[in-house]
């Protein structure tokens, strides 16, 4: 069973008895159901036994957990059965059982006050006891006074008694000023001071004492209105009443201290009559911690009655129920324990007041160990459990405080062996333990050692007092002098850094240990490129040694495997190259590092023309994934902007074409590299035919000398070729050995034996026939070609077969209506596709090269194509010239043959 939270029942006043002392101080008659005889109860108490009054056991009553108000408990008072001479008050259903006193306690306040009101006899029934308190009755002076005298002559022999005839007095007192309200400040005698003089009031012997209960109270310094002091300079102070004045219908008491001065005079209905020195019970709450040694517990506030030291009781915390404002001067409170024990009263200057019920700190230091596993930790004193003191079992604490609880348990506010606070644990769960030397004897220590962990910390002292977050040293390098073995069972090292700084305690867990100077050997996955000749990577950590030199290293890509942070305070790179050799150490800060095996971007600007087909060009040189290869861009120039030396030993180049487009990487070996912009020179041996005659010619990229108009229409030689990176192809053209230029290819045409009849007679596109109002067809006979021209402007050419014996008609003609897929004639023995009729509606034709009966080509007859004269009369074509004019060539565009 655990034993962390213990309820225990506190020990309460029978309600008998609190009724029956109650009743013995306040002078109310008390007849029992059960008894028809009247009975005196026997209360062997002083007068000044307070501690068992109705207020304390009120007050007493509200700590517990979940009471009602004094509030609620009015609320619950049954008044419906009162007379025209009677008030009964009766309990309501509702009232808890440990709260009925408290509720007696509230019913008979306000009896109280209704009686100063209504002057009826109040009647309060409770359980089976019927409290009759009854109503006053008028009193002559001589008789008040003889009653004051009594009970003066009656407190010498039975405090008890006096303390009743006191508030008899007082009530009859009260009664003839019930109309003058405490919460209103009072009226000042009249200030006639000849009247006064000649009726200056006899004074009326009294000997009681009294408490002053109003906070606007006036004290005067004579019976003439005079003030001296008011509100809280007097509120709750008690004195020594000797005589009383009635003056202008109010009674004026002549108040005096404790050394029997007169401290002047005070309304009578400002103040309540006390049963002794100790003057009147207040309410007080909070808790009082008892660390003064010394400090007396009285019994009795009028005798001063010592019944014990605080030292009997020191460091313990007790409930505060009440004080006392006594004619001395000290406020004196009524202790209780958590039992409802009573302690007895103290000054309030001899303890320590607190607002929560764990009491005081108070100092508490070495270490105990955990003996029972049942118990909580708690992090406050609302003791919600954080832990366990079962996790701890046979393990340390270290103390570094104690609260003495009032509900007498200590606990004690412990720290874990590293530092950690935990919280609070019953002192019951643990036993005091002296440890002389908990930190450990010092252990000589010499080794360089590296901070791995930056969850560590640095201490300046073995109470784990901060010194340094490791994050501000981590991978920082240290010697290790000395080392403890703690009792917390880990291992504390002493470090220094490179200038003798100790640099504090640190636990072994969180370095790790190096082989020399360099500190610890850390992984690394790296890779760095060397861009300058006099970075070297050493043999040691001193840089006394070279191992690989700078000019060896220089534009090679390494793989970084680890890294040392050095005592000296410099961060090496441990280096190997691609075959696994290791190069030496390099120091970090001369390096750049990266993630990716193809090391560091390097400038590089110039041009590469591709010279091998069916490479890859890549888009990412770690998984070398790609998308395009040189089979499409073979030959092609590129511009570099860009190089990277790969850790595998080869260059890659990034390439973009000539609107500035990424293309990927592409390796160097794969092409040739040019200053400029028209890439390298390639060797190409070819004829060609001029076929545009407003093409530049170029004697150097881009320096115009001429057009093509003067070598239109003729074949020339090309003897090598250049592939500019705005992606057109340039011809270095020869007339014999005469050089005339650079020429743009589409310019020109291949010249063979016979022109290609399966494709369109230029690589360029045709032209769109909306964009032309003037669109005109000529068929020059000697040539053999055809012009589509706006006007004057030659817009494409084509390659063309007209009629053997000048058999096509010359002159001007258009186009008509008839237009075909495909015709075949029998007669002739051949054929053609896309026919389109220029002359004699279906006689004479623009068609594709011949076909036979079976709708072949026929190849002897198209290789003549562009070169001679082959057909009837019509005018032949490649088969895409022959669909396009079919296709697109308007009914009435002129044709002109020549």
């Amino acid at each position: 069973m655990r034993k962390a939270k213990i309820i225990r029942t506190r020990q309460v006043v029978s309600p008998l008895l609190t009724l029956l002392a109650a009743v013995a101080l306040s002078g109310v008659t008390t007849v029992h159901a059960s008894d028809s005889t009247d009975k005196t109860p026997a209360v062997n108490e002083s007068v000044q036994s307070s501690a068992t009054s109705q207020q304390e056991q009120a007050a007493a009553t509200d700590r517990k957990a979940g009471t009602l108000s004094d509030d609620d408990l009015e609320k619950l008072i049954d008044r419906s059965d009162a007379t025209p001479t009677q008030d009964i008050l009766k309990m309501k259903d509702g009232v808890p059982s440990d709260q009925q006193e408290a509720w007696l306690t509230v019913a008979k306040r306000v009896a109280d006050q209704d009686l100063s009101t209504s002057h009826r006899e109040q009647v309060i029934l409770y359980n089976e006891t019927k409290i009759v308190v009854p109503a006053p009755k008028a009193a002559a002076p001589s008789a008040e006074s003889d009653a004051s005298n009594q009970a003066s002559n009656a407190s010498a022999q039975n405090p008890s008694s006096a303390a009743s005839s006191a508030a008899a007095s007082s009530s009859s007192s009260s009664a003839a000023a019930s109309s003058s309200s405490q919460s209103k400040p009072e009226a000042a005698p009249a200030k006639n001071e000849a009247a006064s003089a000649a009726a200056t009031p006899a004074p009326v012997t009294d000997n009681r004492y009294v408490s002053v209960t109003d906070k606007n109270a006036v004290l005067y310094a004579d019976l003439n209105g005079t003030k001296k002091q008011e509100g809280a300079a007097v509120y709750q102070r008690t004195f020594k009443s000797q005589a009383k004045y009635q003056k202008d219908g109010v009674t004026y008491l002549a108040l005096y201290d404790a050394n029997q001065t007169l401290q002047g005079y005070m309304n009578q209905a400002s103040i309540k009559v006390a049963a002794g020195a100790g003057g009147v019970w207040t309410n007080a709450s909070g808790y009082a911690s008892l660390t003064k040694p010394g400090q007396d517990v009285y019994g009795n506030l009028d005798t001063k009655q010592v019944i014990k030291k605080s030292d009997d009781v020191l460091d313990n915390t007790y409930f505060i129920s009440g004080a006392y404002h006594h004619l001395d001067g000290q406020v004196y409170y009524s202790l209780y324990d958590s039992h409802n024990n009573w302690l007895g009263y103290m000054a309030g200057s001899g303890f320590e007041t607190v607002n929560s019920a764990e009491g005081a700190w108070a100092a508490a230091s070495g270490y105990a160990k955990v003996v029972d596993k049942n118990y909580a930790i708690y992090n406050s004193f609302k003791f919600d459990a954080t832990g366990s003191t079962d996790h701890y079992y046979q393990q340390y604490f270290k103390k570094v405080g104690q609260y003495h609880h009032v509900n007498g348990a200590v606990y004690y506010s412990v720290f874990d062996l590293f530092g950690h606070w935990l919280g609070y644990v019953n002192s019951a769960a643990v036993q005091n333990v002296t440890i002389a030397n908990p930190e450990g004897t010092w252990q000589a220590d010499d080794r360089y050692v590296t901070v791995t962990d930056n969850r560590a910390t640095l201490y300046s002292d073995f109470n784990w007092t901060k010194k340094q977050a490791a994050t501000d040293v981590m991978l920082q390098t240290f010697k290790s002098t000395g080392k403890y073995h703690n009792l917390n069972g880990l291992t504390y090292l002493s470090l220094y850094d490179k200038d003798g700084n100790w640099r504090g305690y640190i636990n072994q867990q969180s370095i790790t240990a190096g082989v020399s100077d360099g500190g610890a050997w850390l992984p690394a996955n790296a890779y760095t490129t060397f861009t300058a000749a006099n970075v070297n990577a050493y043999a040691d950590f001193n840089q006394q040694k070279v191992a690989t030199s700078g000019a060896g290293l220089v534009n090679q890509t390494v793989n970084i495997s680890g890294q040392y942070h050095a005592f000296g305070g410099v961060v090496y790179y441990s280096i190997y190259d691609v075959r696994g050799k290791w190069l030496g150490y390099v120091d970090a800060s001369q390096v750049k590092t990266t993630s990716s095996a193809a090391g560091l971007w390097l400038p590089h600007d110039g041009y590469l023309t591709t010279t091998q087909s069916g490479q890859m060009i890549y888009t990412n040189l770690d998984s070398f994934a790609g998308g395009r290869t040189t089979t499409a861009n073979y030959q092609r120039t590129f511009r570099i902007m860009g190089e990277y030396k790969h850790y595998n030993g080869a260059t890659y180049y990034s390439l973009y074409d000539g609107n500035g487009n990424w293309m990927g990487y592409l390796n160097s070996a794969l092409g040739s590299e040019s200053k400029e912009a028209q890439g390298v020179w390639m060797n190409y041996n070819a004829n060609v035919l001029i076929t545009a005659s407003n093409a530049a010619l170029y004697s150097s990229f881009f320096n115009m000398t001429r057009d093509t108009s003067s070598l239109y229409g003729g074949v020339y030689q090309v003897s090598g070729k250049y592939s500019h990176v705005n992606g057109t192809t340039y011809y270095s053209l020869y007339d014999g050995n005469r050089w005339l230029g650079y020429l743009a290819s589409w310019a020109t045409t291949p010249y063979m034996d016979y022109y290609d009849w399966t494709k369109p007679s230029q690589s360029k596109p045709y032209p769109d026939v909306n964009m032309y109002p003037n669109l005109s067809i000529e068929v020059d006979i000697a040539k053999q070609r055809v012009y589509i021209k706006n006007g004057s402007t030659n817009l494409y050419t084509m390659y063309a077969s007209t009629g053997i014996d000048n058999s096509t008609p010359r002159g001007h003609f258009a186009i008509q209506t008839e237009r075909g897929y495909s015709f075949y004639n029998a007669n002739e023995g051949m054929g053609a596709r896309y026919w389109t009729s220029f002359l004699d509606h279906g006689v004479y034709l623009f068609h594709s090269v011949p076909t036979d009966a079976n709708g072949n080509y026929i190849v002897s007859q198209a290789k003549m194509l562009g070169k001679q004269p082959g057909s009837h009369g019509c005018v032949r074509l490649t088969i895409p010239d022959a669909q396009w004019i079919n296709a697109h060539i308007k009914v009435g565009t002129p044709v002109y043959i020549y």
